[in-house]
């Protein structure tokens, strides 16, 4: 798996994920320091077909939730790499995208410590250091991208990643299911702020 673009762009205006019928309610909005975390699961890329109902982009995006048992066993078989943010989820990753492939990522996993060894038959993300958005109350991308949007102080970065995260893993059974999902996080940059001309 590689690690983010170096030179990334922006995340195409076609990506329309999954979302509730029921409107979710953002309960709790926070942005904070983060990383470096490596995030291991499984991972599958799928060309951004969000919008053709003939892609089958969401089933086969779904499709690596059937192995969610066996990637939680096994991370937590490894506490010692545990972080901070001991969340699980599916994690969007733009790194192989360009415009003529159109590949969007989706790695299913847990965000562990930077070069944690990658267990067989896993991938991996690499997050650098940075800030995270954290949207608490379901489904809630909309509402993050949209308090990011009305920030001063912090820049969307989506096109490094966002993530579904959930805290009660039993419950997806072998299929996800963002109705129950708990939260969304969203990567965000600083805003740069220009100087005052001195008189």
């Amino acid at each position: 798996m590689s690690e983010p673009a170096k030179n990334p762009g922006q995340v195409p205006e076609s990506y329309q994920p999954q979302q509730p019928e029921a409107e979710p309610a953002l309960e709790r909005f926070e942005i904070v320091k983060c990383g470096p975390y490596r995030f291991i699961g499984k991972a599958v890329y799928v060309r951004n077909d969000w919008g053709n109902p003939h892609a089958h982009t969401g089933e086969i995006v779904q499709s690596v939730w059937k192995a969610k048992d066996w990637i939680f066993k096994t991370l937590d078989g490894i506490a010692e790499s545990a972080t901070d943010m001991p969340y699980g989820g599916g994690l969007y990753m733009w790194d192989k995208y360009d415009e003529k492939s159109q590949l969007q990522g989706y790695i299913i996993g847990k965000f562990m410590k930077e070069n944690t060894p990658v267990p067989e038959g896993m991938d991996y993300f690499d997050i650098a250091e940075g800030y995270v958005a954290k949207g608490w109350g379901g489904y809630v991308e909309k509402e993050v991208n949209e308090m990011l949007k009305n920030s001063e102080d912090y820049a969307n970065a989506s096109w490094q990643w966002g993530s579904e995260v959930f805290n009660d893993f039993e419950s997806l059974g072998n299929g996800v299911n963002v109705d129950i999902s708990s939260g969304y996080f969203i990567a965000c940059t600083l805003k740069k702020k220009g100087r005052k001309r001195r008189r």
